[in-house]
């Protein structure tokens, strides 16, 4: 119970120190979806097909090999198509944000075009 916990706690300091100190994600953000985006279209469909062993060429194992091929398909695509977004637009990354009601000095952003 307490391993739980303990993991559910790090975890979640682990995603606020990302999401802290790595503020030019949002530029970023279709391209870790692509990436991530087999695991939830693909892999389960294929994973389907060797957990199962259904009867090669049958309805079932038909439409799980369509859908995983689909789904890597347009993760490939998203990626494409986001890369090629950054590659246009560039990205911008603020490293330290000038807040404009403090009285505290700080430098302002610092941005990079890739």
């Amino acid at each position: 119970r307490w391993l739980r916990r303990g993991i559910r706690i790090f975890f979640g300091c682990l995603t606020l120190l990302i999401s802290v100190a790595f503020p030019f994600l949002p530029s970023l953000a279709n391209l870790i979806g692509g990436i991530a985006l087999p695991v939830t279209l693909a892999y389960p469909c294929l994973m389907w097909i060797i957990i199962k062993k259904p009867r090669k060429y049958s309805c079932m194992w038909c439409l799980n090999w369509t859908l995983g091929c689909l789904g890597i398909l347009l993760s490939i695509l998203l990626v494409a198509g986001s890369i090629w977004s950054i590659v246009i637009m560039g990205m911008e990354v603020h490293l330290l944000i000038k807040e404009e009601a403090s009285s505290v000095s700080s430098y302002g952003p610092v941005v990079f075009a890739l």
